[in-house]
């Protein structure tokens, strides 16, 4: 997930500065200082390889390191990286060409060249690579021969031709419209000389080298430790324009949720990107010192039904509890401010989705409410529809309040993450009057931690045990179609359709809007696909954000939005 990660940058002098700043956020102090950008983060592990990492400030750390075929713009647009132009593409959208731009080099004095392009996706193809990249691979010709341990004569992924040292060619089973954003974003492109001892079936010498990243991107790493943080000096080896990249030295540095804005305020840090929480924007919006970008977060959280088993098995309960889950009311409530400037205000921290679909996406107007979708039912709070779909539907209220159908109780186990407690306290009183009050539901509550929910949810054995979840998603680009395996009834369980969504129709329409090269036919798919997934209301968005990005007046130049980070635009940024 490429653009859901951060990290921590240091100067080569910097790594045990407390800041860049003096205590009222002004920009005093010596010269290394001056030209360091401290960024606040709570959750590096230092897990520096762009097809390892896990959260999102290890992944800031990987797009400086790291550069990829082809990235996003401030505007969430396509644009090249390493490749010297936007690819050509086949008319069958099957075969996709890539030159590559000259001179480029890592960071240790190597040349990147076509045959790191290949290297990278064939570690990812590798039948020992146990990471969450490897769907990347998968629809490149060789991949089922390659990956498959068993194929003892597989030697190289053969859909991926080096034609010459700067153009490579991709060869596709099959067109898809996703094609130019997995293969071109998903991750960094990694030295095939740094791990020249690589060989089919082995790929722990990458995990070995975590600590250990040499890219192509305009930073390098200098120095880490947990407790200290990363720091990043300017690569000499890349090749910036001139006035670009005018910050020398970046520090990530370990801070805690509760004390982050309060070192943002003194300045011992610069900057604290993706906040949503409106203790900290609101008192931000009003400092003298600080000023903030603001962009719609690409993820949202969420409720799935169990559709399988229990009473929300019966999509007429799914739909009813929906409709008596009165979402805007908790938006407002929890996201609302106490103080704040009028124009953050206006920003709507938080928002009820009207699909499950990426808020950051091309239909993202429709999911943030901004354009309207014919046929799209987006379950308005209503008590009394809710309760007319159950009695409807059979479920009647027994002398005990609680309604009941065939001699089964109206029973809904809720399961939720110990690490979202704080949101649960305001969620669960919202499904105890709507639900329980008023509907006439015995809702039960159980909160494990999240790796037990996660487990709980994916496995078929346990689906007893669980009526519905509560979890967030963050979408790892600008595309649509990442909410395939969530939807299709080929990826149920484990492969990421946790309420075992089985529906022709939305398979038909997910399918159709994936395996095309045309992306007008891909989006009006798509729009049928949501309005299908909304009728058989397996998942539900709770709320959506908007990312704000909190930072030190004295940073300027500062430009991002929902796929292109702070780590993205640091050839703009200068220090004052």
């Amino acid at each position: 997930m490429k653009k859901l990660f951060a990290m921590l940058m240091v100067g080569a002098m910097a790594l045990t500065a407390t800041g860049c700043g003096s205590n009222d956020g002004s920009s005093k102090g010596g010269s290394t200082a001056q030209n360091t950008l401290t960024v606040g983060a709570t959750d590096l592990k230092g897990q520096f390889s762009p097809i390892y990492y896990e959260t999102a400030y290890d992944g800031y750390a990987i797009d400086l390191i790291y550069q990829s075929l082809l990235n996003y713009d401030v505007e969430s647009n396509l644009v090249p990286q390493i490749a010297a132009e936007m690819p050509t593409v086949s008319k069958d959208g099957k075969k996709i060409t890539f030159k590559l731009k000259d001179g480029l080099k890592f960071s240790d004095g190597s040349t990147l060249d076509a045959n790191d392009v290949k290297f990278t996706f064939t570690v990812v193809a590798d039948p020992s690579y146990d990471s969450r990249f490897g769907s990347t691979s998968e629809n490149i010709v060789g991949y089922d021969e390659y990956h498959n341990k068993e194929n003892t004569s597989a030697t190289e992924l053969t859909g991926i031709k080096v034609i010459d040292p700067l153009t490579v060619e991709f060869n596709l089973k099959t067109a898809r419209v996703d094609a130019l954003a997995d293969i071109g974003t998903t991750f960094g492109i990694i030295s095939d000389e740094q791990f020249k001892d690589y060989k089919r079936g082995d790929t722990k010498m990458f995990k070995d080298n975590l600590e250990n990243p040499i890219g192509s991107g305009p930073y390098k790493l200098n120095k880490w430790d947990k407790a200290s943080g990363a720091s990043f000096v300017f690569n000499e080896n890349y090749p910036a324009e001139e006035g670009k990249y005018q910050v020398k030295n970046i520090i990530i540095k370990p801070v805690e949720t509760s004390t982050e804005y309060n070192e943002l305020e003194k300045g011992t840090v610069d900057l604290l990107p993706t906040a949503i929480e409106s203790s900290k924007i609101g008192p931000a919006s009003l400092n003298e010192n600080l000023t903030y970008n603001s962009y719609p977060r690409a993820g949202m959280g969420y409720i799935s039904y169990n559709t399988t088993q229990g009473p929300t098995a019966d999509k007429a309960v799914r739909q009813a509890l929906t409709y008596a889950f009165d979402r805007q009311s908790f938006v407002d409530s929890y996201y609302g401010f106490e103080k704040a400037s009028d124009e953050v205000k206006k920003a709507k921290l938080g928002y009820v989705p009207t699909a499950f679909l990426n808020p950051a996406s091309p239909l993202g107007n429709i999911v943030r409410g901004e354009t309207k979708l014919n046929g799209l039912e987006t379950y308005k709070y209503d008590i009394e529809k809710a309760k007319s779909i159950l009695d409807e539907a059979g479920w009647t209220v027994g002398a005990d309040g609680i309604r009941e159908k065939d001699g089964q109780k109206l029973t809904i186990k809720l399961m939720s993450a110990t690490e979202v407690a704080d949101l649960m306290n305001s969620l669960v009183p919202v499904w105890q009057d709507g639900w329980a009050k008023q509907l006439g539901v015995d809702l039960k509550q159980t909160t494990v931690d999240f790796n037990t929910l996660t487990e709980k949810v994916t496995d078929d054995e346990a689906l007893g045990e669980w009526n519905v979840f509560f979890m967030a998603v963050g979408f790892t680009g600008a595309s649509l179609t990442e909410i395939n395996n969530t939807f299709l009834s080929t990826a149920s369980g484990r492969d990421g359709n946790y309420a075992r969504v089985n529906d022709p129709s939305i398979d038909k329409y997910l399918n159709a809007g994936l395996n095309t090269a045309d992306e007008k036919v891909a989006e009006d798919n798509y729009k049928k696909a949501i309005i299908a997934a909304n009728e058989y209301c397996a998942y539900v968005p709770v709320y959506g954000n908007t990312y704000f990005d909190l930072y030190n007046k004295r940073v300027k130049g500062l430009k991002t939005g929902p796929v292109y980070t702070w780590a993205d635009a640091m050839a703009d940024v200068t220090l004052e």
